[in-house]
């Protein structure tokens, strides 16, 4: 969202509050998916990197100017602190490279398109928010997205073959460590049973996104401790300068 013109970071923060709120008072059936990529930027498939930039409409000459930077580029790595020879790479974008950023945002536009398409054709039904009957299915900032569903067993098996598709054709690889599954009004066992499936560790609301807690009462105090606490950190940094 935030990369959006006219949108802001927190917009993502606030949405994804007021979808969670609405499926708790209304005591709808849903869970959460809050998905983590390892190493995302290590991992991307150039010739799904290049695919994404004819979908996006970015000219032949350009694709071949990023194709000639990233096929040429070398590496090498430090052992016992010392450089070890150059070799080449064959997958991945670089870290610290200013057009990395937008190359990756390139990249995941393809897991948007999945989902999008997906839910037009009703595979996937999301959570329904407002008297209008708006449905969410997900948001997505990058690499950092949670979906939306309605606590059913085919919704999350969708929800498995949509993020498997991405990893096959992107080359990218969930963390199943960081990512979590998150029920709201559903029986216990259900919810083993789908973390079983996805191979996701069970999460716990609040949760922190985006570097805010969500979830829970944001007029409690711990809820927004660790964003106090990121800032006294960063305060405390500058002083010591």
């Amino acid at each position: 969202m935030a990369f959006l013109e006219g949108r802001q970071l927190i917009e993502g923060v606030v949405l994804a509050n007021e979808i969670m709120d609405e499926a708790r008072k209304k005591r709808k059936d849903s869970f959460m998916l809050k998905v983590d990529f390892e190493k995302a930027y290590d991992k991307v498939c150039w010739e799904f990197l290049d695919y994404m930039l004819w979908r996006v409409d970015v000219g032949t000459k350009w694709r071949g100017w990023i194709n000639e930077c990233l096929r040429t580029s070398s590496l090498s790595v430090l052992v016992n602190g010392s450089l070890s020879r150059q070799f080449e790479v064959s997958k991945g974008l670089k870290e610290g490279d200013p057009l990395s950023p937008f190359l990756f945002l390139i990249v995941v536009e393809g897991l948007n398109g999945i989902i999008k398409s997906t839910v037009e054709k009703g595979l996937f039904k999301g959570i329904e928010v407002g008297q209008n009957g708006v449905r969410f299915s997900y948001i997505q900032l990058a690499d950092d997205i949670i979906m939306f569903g309605k606590a059913t067993e085919k919704n999350v098996w969708v929800a498995k073959c949509i993020m498997r598709l991405f990893e096959l054709v992107s080359s990218l690889k969930i963390n199943f460590i960081k990512s979590q599954l998150i029920g709201m009004h559903v029986e216990e066992e259900w919810l083993k049973k789908m973390a079983c499936l996805m191979h996701y560790k069970i999460g716990e609301l609040p949760f922190k996104y985006l570097g805010v807690m969500i979830g829970g009462n944001q007029r409690k105090w711990k809820m927004w401790q660790p964003l106090t606490e990121a800032f006294r950190k960063k305060l405390t940094t500058w002083k010591e300068r």
